[in-house]
C-alpha cells in the first residue's frame, strides 16, 4: 500500500468560479484551491493552465496560465465577444505532465449565454415522431428574419444525430424537413444543428423521442456479496440510456414467486433485505412501462462467507458495524484510503455474530474503506464509510438588509464557526439565475464526495453532503471507485518513479532563416521588470515561470535585440497549446445527464433588462465608405472603453468598446497618454507574442455613482482572497441596475477544513 501510495499520489483541485453561466463579454473570475497535499507538491505545481472548450465540436476557444502559489491560484478570464451561445467546459490542469498526462484535472461545465441579439431568428420542433423499424422522425427547422420576413438567401445547415452527420439548406420559405432515422441504444439522442447564416451561427438541439428505452440496472450487497441464509441489505440503482436517474417500482422474485414490492427514490437508489436461500435464485421486474426490457438477474450468493452491515456510514467519531460470518475463522480488520492504513488488527470471527464500536481518533476524515481479509490477505467483505461526519455549516453570513435597492450599497457580514479561528476564502455576489443547480458544485461536495467517487446524482438540496440521506444511499451504491485491491496489489517499487515532461516555454532565433552560430540578445517586455537574456549559442532561450509573470489580461512579447533586427526571426514554442489539444482525446467530461434542449435561438440570449443596449457603428462616407470607431478591440489587442481609457481593464470585451485612433490622446494608468498606432506584431519577425503567467487582477467594486453609465452587471463582488480571524468581517458593495434575486457564495479553506456557505438577497426596481 505504500507503493501504491506513493505512485498515485496525487493532489486534487477545486475551482471556485463565480459563476456557472455566463454571457459573451464577461470576465471570469476564479480561485483555485489545492487539496490534500504534501509540501513537494505545493512546490512543483508552480502553472495552472485552464482552457475554455465547446462541448459540441470540442473546439478550445481561449486558454491561458495562471501562477500557483502556496496551493492557491487567482485569475480571471476575459470571454471573446464573438462567442457563440452554448454548452462550455473549462479544462484546468497544471505543469506537472507526465507522458502527456497530467497529474491533476478539474473541469466544471457552463453555458454561455449572448448579449447580442441574434441577426436571425431560428427554431425547430418535431414535426412527425417515427421509430425503430418505423418511418423516421421528422424534424422542421425555420429560419427567418428578426422581424418574420424571409431571407434572401438559404441558409446553411448541419446537423447530427448519434453517428448521423448531415448538411442541407433551407428552402424558399426558410425551412428544412430534417430525416432521422431513430438509433437503437442511443446514449444521447439529441439533434444538434448548426445554423449559418453569412458570418453568424447558431446551434440549437432537440432532443428526439425515444421509443425502446433499455433500463440500466445495478445491485450493490452491503459489503459485497450475497451469501447464502445470510440476512443483507441490497442497494439497488435505476438509469436509463441517457443517464436519466428513474424513479420507479419493481416486483423482486425468488424462482418464479413475488416475495417483495421494492422501489428507488428521486436520485433512482434503493435498497431492500434479503436472506438468499441455496439453489435459488433472485431477480427484479421493473413496473415501468417506458423499458423494453424490464426484467434483471441478482448476483448469485455464495455458499459460505463473511459480511459487514453499518447503520450509519456516515458516521462522527465512532463507526459501528456487525460482522456477520457463517464460517468461524480469524481474519484481519483494515480500516484504510487505498493509500494510507489508519487501523488495522486481527480478530477472532469464532461466533456468528461480532458487534464493534470502532473509535475514529486516528482516522482522517472523509471517505474511507473498511476490508476484513482472510490469513492470505484477500478480501472477504468490504465497506466504504465517511469518516466524522458532520454538515453544520462553518462560516455564518448576513447581509444588513433582505430586500435592496437599485443602486443601493450592501453590507455583508462573515464569520467563522468554533471552533475555528482562521480562514481563507473566496467570496462572489451573482444573479441567482447564472447559478445552476446542474451544473454547480462546492469545495465540500467536490473535496469529500466528486474527487473521489464517479457519476454522482445531482442532489435536490443543491449540496448531498449535507443531506444525511444522501450520503447513507451515495456510500451504499457508488462505493470505492478509484482503485480497488488488485492496483494495490500489483503496485511495485518501480511504480513510484515518475519522470514529468520538460513543458517550458522556449525561443528559438534565427539569421536569415539559417541557424545563428553566436548568442543574441533579446528582450521580454511586458513582465514585472524589464529584463535582457542572452540564447545560447544556436538560439535556443528557455524561459523560467517567473520570466513571464504579468497581471492578468496583459501583453507580453520577446523582442530581438541589436542592429539589423530585419534579418532575425524568432519563435516561441510553448508545449501547453498542444497539450491541450492532445487533452481533448485523453482526458473526458463527465455529465450526469444529456443537455436540454435549446429549440431558439433567443433561448440562450439574456434579456433586454439584463444588458446593455448595443448600438449600431457610426459610418461617415466621403467618397469611399469608410468605418470610424470600429467596435472591439484592433488586431493588436488594443482598444479604449466609453470612459475613453486605453486598454481599461474595467471593460473588458465590453460591446461598446472601441479601436484607438492613432496619434489620439487616452488616458492609461492614470495619465494621458498618444497612442503610437497598431503595426500587428507578425509583419515584424524579429517580435514574437508570448503566453504569459497571470498573476491575479483585483476585482472593481463599482458604487455605479454616475447615474447615466448603465450598470448592467451579474457579478456584484468578487474577492479572490479574504482572510477571517475569529472577529466577525464586513463586506461592503452595491447593487447594479438589474433587479432580481442575487446569491452570495462562499468557498475556501479553515484551519481545520473546508469550508463552504451560501445566502440570498433581493434587488427590487424603483
Amino acid at each position: 500500500m505504500g507503493y501504491h501510495n506513493l505512485a498515485n499520489a496525487s493532489a486534487s483541485l477545486f475551482i471556485h468560479f463565480d459563476k456557472s453561466i455566463y454571457s459573451n463579454n464577461e470576465t471570469v473570475w476564479f480561485t483555485g484551491y489545492f487539496l490534500n497535499t504534501t509540501p513537494e507538491q505545493l512546490k512543483s505545481n508552480e502553472i495552472l493552465s485552464l482552457a475554455l472548450i465547446r462541448d459540441i465540436d470540442s473546439a478550445i476557444i481561449k486558454w491561458d496560465k495562471y501562477l500557483i502559489t502556496g496551493g492557491l491560484s487567482f485569475g480571471s478570464m476575459a470571454l471573446p465577444d464573438s462567442m457563440l451561445a452554448g454548452d462550455y467546459h473549462f479544462q484546468a490542469t497544471t505543469n506537472k505532465v507526465s507522458k502527456g498526462i497530467p497529474d491533476i484535472v478539474f473541469t466544471q461545465r457552463i453555458i454561455i449565454k449572448t448579449n447580442i441579439d441574434p441577426t436571425f431568428n431560428a427554431g425547430v420542433k418535431l414535426l412527425k415522431e417515427g421509430g425503430i423499424g418505423k418511418a423516421p422522425h421528422q424534424a422542421v427547422l425555420s429560419v427567418l428574419t428578426r422581424d418574420a420576413r424571409f431571407l434572401p438567401k438559404p441558409v446553411d445547415v448541419t446537423y447530427k444525430y448519434g453517428t448521423i452527420v448531415k448538411r442541407g439548406k433551407t428552402n424558399a420559405s426558410g425551412e428544412l424537413v430534417m430525416d432521422v432515422p431513430e438509433q437503437e441504444n442511443i446514449s444521447d439522442p439529441n439533434l444538434y444543428i448548426k445554423v449559418k447564416y453569412g458570418k453568424d451561427s447558431s446551434f440549437l438541439n432537440l432532443t428526439l423521442p425515444v421509443t425502446k428505452r433499455k433500463a440500466s440496472v445495478g445491485f450493490y450487497p452491503e459489503s459485497g456479496n450475497l451469501i447464502q441464509n445470510m440476512p443483507s441489505i441490497v442497494a439497488w440503482e435505476v438509469k436509463d440510456n441517457q443517464l436519466a436517474l428513474v424513479t420507479t417500482k419493481a416486483l423482486l422474485y425468488k424462482n418464479d414467486d413475488v416475495i417483495d414490492t421494492i422501489e428507488t427514490n428521486s436520485y433512482g437508489i434503493g435498497k431492500f433485505i434479503l436472506l438468499p436461500e441455496k439453489d435459488c435464485t433472485y431477480k427484479v421486474k421493473l413496473l415501468h412501462s417506458a423499458f423494453t426490457d424490464s426484467i434483471y438477474k441478482l448476483p448469485n450468493p455464495l455458499e459460505k462467507g463473511l459480511s459487514i452491515s453499518i447503520v450509519n456510514a456516515a458516521a462522527t467519531d465512532t463507526l459501528t458495524m456487525r460482522v456477520i460470518n457463517t464460517v468461524p475463522q480469524n481474519a484481519a480488520l483494515r480500516i484504510h484510503n487505498f493509500k494510507e492504513t489508519f487501523l488495522y488488527d486481527e480478530l477472532d470471527f469464532t461466533t456468528t455474530h461480532k458487534l464493534l464500536r470502532i473509535p475514529l481518533n486516528e482516522v482522517p476524515k472523509g471517505l474511507n474503506t473498511i476490508t476484513i481479509s482472510d490469513s492470505l490477505g484477500r478480501p472477504l467483505a468490504e465497506r466504504i464509510f465517511f469518516a466524522h461526519y458532520n454538515p453544520e455549516p462553518k462560516i455564518t453570513l448576513a447581509t444588513d438588509k433582505s430586500v435592496y435597492g437599485q443602486r443601493e450599497k450592501v453590507t455583508l457580514k462573515i464569520s467563522l464557526r468554533q471552533p475555528d479561528t482562521l480562514g481563507f476564502l473566496s467570496i462572489a455576489c451573482v444573479q441567482e439565475n447564472r447559478l445552476s443547480p446542474k451544473l454547480s458544485s462546492d469545495i465540500e461536495r467536490y473535496g469529500y464526495l466528486e474527487n473521489q467517487l464517479r457519476n454522482l446524482p445531482v442532489s435536490l438540496n443543491g449540496n448531498g453532503y449535507s443531506d444525511k440521506n444522501y450520503m447513507e444511499d451515495i456510500l451504499l451504491v457508488k462505493g470505492w471507485r478509484r482503485y480497488t485491491w488488485q492496483d494495490v496489489l500489483n503496485t511495485k517499487s518501480a511504480d513510484t518513479l515518475k519522470i514529468y515532461d520538460p513543458i517550458g516555454l522556449t525561443l528559438n532565433v534565427k539569421k536569415n532563416d539559417k541557424e545563428i552560430k553566436a548568442p543574441v540578445d533579446i528582450t521580454i517586455l511586458g513582465g514585472q521588470e524589464l529584463d535582457i537574456k542572452k540564447t545560447d549559442n544556436v538560439g535556443q532561450l528557455a524561459l523560467d515561470t517567473k520570466d513571464l509573470l504579468i497581471e492578468a489580461g496583459g501583453k507580453m512579447q520577446a523582442i530581438v535585440l541589436g542592429k539589423n533586427q530585419s534579418i532575425y526571426s524568432i519563435k516561441a514554442n510553448d508545449p501547453y497549446i498542444n497539450l491541450n489539444k492532445r487533452y481533448l482525446k485523453s482526458l473526458s467530461v463527465e455529465k450526469t445527464e444529456i443537455p436540454s434542449n435549446v429549440q431558439n435561438n433567443s433561448e440562450l440570449a439574456l434579456k433586454s433588462n439584463e444588458k446593455i443596449l448595443r448600438l449600431k457603428e457610426v459610418k461617415i462616407t466621403s467618397g469611399t465608405d469608410n468605418t470610424l470607431y470600429k467596435r472591439g478591440a484592433n488586431p493588436c489587442g488594443d482598444y479604449v472603453c466609453r470612459n475613453n481609457i486605453l486598454n481599461c481593464m474595467n471593460h473588458i470585451s465590453d460591446p461598446s468598446n472601441t479601436h484607438p485612433i492613432k496619434g489620439r490622446t487616452y488616458m492609461n494608468h492614470g495619465f494621458p497618454t498618444m497612442y503610437k498606432g497598431c503595426d500587428p506584431e507578425d509583419l515584424r519577425s524579429f517580435i514574437t507574442k508570448l503566453n504569459p503567467v497571470y498573476t491575479k487582477r483585483e476585482f472593481y467594486v463599482d458604487s455605479h455613482s454616475d447615474p447615466i453609465e448603465p450598470a448592467f452587471v451579474s457579478t456584484l463582488f468578487w474577492s479572490h482572497g479574504t482572510v477571517l480571524s475569529n472577529k466577525d468581517k464586513e463586506i461592503v458593495f452595491y447593487t447594479g441596475d438589474i433587479v432580481g434575486k442575487f446569491r452570495i457564495v462562499v468557498q475556501g479553506v479553515t484551519e481545520t477544513d473546508v469550508a463552504h456557505g451560501a445566502y440570498s438577497f433581493e434587488v427590487k426596481g424603483k
